[in-house]
């Protein structure tokens, strides 16, 4: 079974700041993570599963990022990564086309009580929508 082995922030070709990332098995996945989001990341069958959530804005995010994707975009690992070694690598972006995505902001989010839910409640919950 795969999982996430490691976390941290990459350097991306091309962007201004560092992005979050993880690492499974030997791929890089940039997770989209916003400065003032929490995240919790991980790994479900063949799908790395990505919960953001923003309560001072009141949107929360779903990512399902398949780990077949082929990583395209050149960066460095930056900091945070304990257990992998400093290199330039390839990575898979949280923009890819086939990357699903679902957002419950506002109303929706505070009337869903979505920002008081754990990860696997809310999982559970927004793709049912």
């Amino acid at each position: 079974m795969q999982e996430i082995q490691d976390s941290g922030k990459v350097w991306c070709k091309g962007f201004n700041s560092p992005a979050h990332a993880v690492r499974v098995e030997n791929k890089i996945f940039a997770t989209g993570k916003g400065e003032n989001q929490t995240i919790e990341c991980w790994v479900d069958g063949n799908i790395l599963c990505v919960d953001l959530n923003e309560p001072d804005k009141e949107i929360r995010i779903a990512r399902k990022v398949p780990l077949d994707l082929e990583p395209t975009l050149s960066g460095t690992l930056f900091n945070g990564f304990t257990r992998t070694k400093h290199a330039d690598v390839l990575i898979v972006k949280s923009d890819h086309e086939k990357v699903q995505e679902k957002t419950i902001l506002g109303e929706t989010y505070k009337k869903g009580q979505y920002g008081s839910m754990d990860s696997q409640e809310f999982w559970a919950k927004v793709w049912e929508l």
